[in-house]
């Protein structure tokens, strides 16, 4: 068996893990990551491709959960991570088939009003 020495050792190659790994190295720590299959194997590898920003619950909702301070801070981090995203694929020069845009439809009058009513929430929390 080899012997590996290294500062950080990440354990899972998907997308938290290849993240993590990658802002250590950049702040100067020798990383190694350990996988037990392949890189991207799980859940990573095995998506539609698409970047959004949203978390299973509304913001607002999380608001009445957890208050507005925290709320304020989910929502920025979900654009944040995005941010990363984009970032990165220029950065590291990523061919891929990033496009960014998307549609938010409403096929009737009650989807509109939920959307409007989404869309007042999100510039109320600054985004």
């Amino acid at each position: 068996m080899k012997s590996i020495s290294c500062d950080v050792c990440v354990v899972g190659g998907g997308y938290t893990g290849l993240s993590s790994a990658l802002h250590l190295a950049e702040a100067g720590f020798d990383v190694v990551v350990l996988e037990a299959s392949r890189i991207g194997f799980g859940a990573s590898g095995r998506n539609g491709g698409q970047l959004v920003n949203s978390y299973s619950r509304d913001i607002d909702v999380i608001e009445k959960s957890y208050g507005m301070d925290t709320a304020r801070m989910l929502g920025s981090m979900m654009f944040e991570g995005g941010e990363i995203i984009r970032e990165r694929i220029k950065r590291y020069q990523i061919d891929c088939d990033y496009r960014p845009g998307g549609l938010f439809v409403a096929m009737n009058d009650k989807q509109l009003a939920t959307l409007e009513e989404q869309k007042e929430n999100w510039e109320r929390y600054g985004q």
